[in-house]
């Protein structure tokens, strides 16, 4: 299982942006310290608090140049809006800065705040991100290229530089939000990272599955570098000493992202869009559950809030289903808050999956792995 730290510079009230930028990058840095495999960045504009993101290749260049082996991953790049030539630059740039260590999700996109900002119909967006992708991928891998599509215009006979480190380009990943998506990803050679599981477990199992049983024979890659990687996407994420000390720090971003993933963007594409957002409709569902807790906390895997051992077992039961990944937004609280969940996840969750044989087990012999007495309960240790 690896584990990718997710962010978004989400800036509580009262903070600056100034502020938050630089904290982000002190927790980048710290994440890989505590042997987290990626740390990845989403793209938004025109928020102004939960997701400030609107130039995320500024952020990977900086977290590039002060880390040396954690990758870098563009969670969520918005190619049906932004120009697929610049996107491709801006990989390879970052690509360079790193020494190779960017990788690119991309995204069609969410919010009506951008989308309509940005001049997109949303019976479009998936038309355009397909252009898009086929265009980032040529400029990245060959040494010309020229276009002439439907949405991207006429692009004479051009050679995009700076030029990748990775050859032929870095791996690509895509959000999905539906299991059709998920098997989409899966046969044009992505990896996939879902997206906000509110509806609990059996969704996450439904896009696990629709990913991972494609055949071999349907395969039919839009890539030069196919993937194959399932991450479970968490979007509220805390590790305290107590499942009451972390749901203490969790709550307000727990409630205030419900309200705003639920209320502010999935229904509002529901309604304007009766043919490619229409499988949020079900969404509507969930609006009495927004500011329940306990509901939020123990709905599925969307919501990662507890104790070491609460957080091992979510886990353990995401890599069941099918996940070799797990993507986690430790991000809307304070820098103290998400300091103390990365070393939590450091010291005690990540080596129970990366290095099992390491951790120390009660006893003078302690109990082989596999043994049910093997996780000792962790409430009583300090280290926050």
């Amino acid at each position: 299982m690896r584990f990718v730290l997710f962010q978004e510079n989400g800036v509580l009230r009262g903070e600056t942006h100034h502020r938050r930028f630089m904290d982000t990058i002190e927790e980048a840095v710290f994440a890989e310290e505590m042997g987290f495999h990626a740390w990845g960045m989403s793209e938004h504009h025109f928020f102004s608090d939960m997701a400030v993101t609107p130039v995320p290749e500024c952020l990977v260049s900086a977290v590039a140049v002060k880390t040396n082996r954690i990758k870098l991953r563009y969670m969520s790049r918005l190619i049906s809006a932004i120009h697929p030539i610049l996107i491709a630059e801006q990989t390879a740039a970052t690509d360079i800065l790193s020494n190779g260590r960017v990788e690119v999700g991309v995204a069609r996109g969410n919010t009506l705040l951008q989308l309509d900002a940005f001049g997109v119909s949303l019976d479009e967006t998936k038309e355009r991100a397909e252009e898009a992708l086929d265009l980032i991928i040529r400029g990245l891998s060959d040494d010309t290229f020229s276009h002439d599509g439907k949405h991207w215009g006429k692009i004479p006979e051009r050679r995009l530089t700076p030029k990748c480190v990775q050859e032929p380009h870095p791996p690509f990943f895509k959000i999905v939000q539906s299991a059709e998506s998920a098997r989409d990803a899966r046969r044009r050679g992505l990896g996939m990272i879902t997206s906000d599981m509110y509806t609990g477990w059996p969704a996450l199992a439904e896009y696990l599955a629709a990913y991972n049983d494609v055949p071999e024979s349907d395969l039919a890659p839009v890539v030069r570098r196919p993937v194959k990687s399932a991450a479970a996407f968490v979007g509220t994420v805390r590790c305290a000493k107590t499942n009451d000390l972390a749901l203490e720090a969790a709550l307000g971003d727990m409630t205030t992202t419900a309200r705003a993933i639920i209320n502010d963007i999935y229904v509002q594409l529901a309604e304007r869009s009766s043919a490619g957002y229409a499988h949020f409709d079900h969404i509507r569902e969930l609006r009495d559950k927004i500011d329940d807790p306990e509901y939020l906390r123990n709905c599925g895997p969307t919501v990662l809030v507890g104790d070491p051992d609460h957080c091992i077992n979510q886990i353990h039961r995401m890599a069941e289903l099918g996940a070799d990944e797990v993507v986690l937004r430790i991000d809307y609280g304070t820098h103290d808050e998400i300091m103390s969940t990365i070393e939590a996840f450091g010291r005690w969750v990540i080596p129970h999956f990366s290095n099992p044989g390491s951790v120390v087990r009660d006893g003078s012999v302690g109990v082989l792995p596999g043994d049910p007495r093997q996780r000792p309960s962790y409430t009583a240790k300090a280290y926050a």
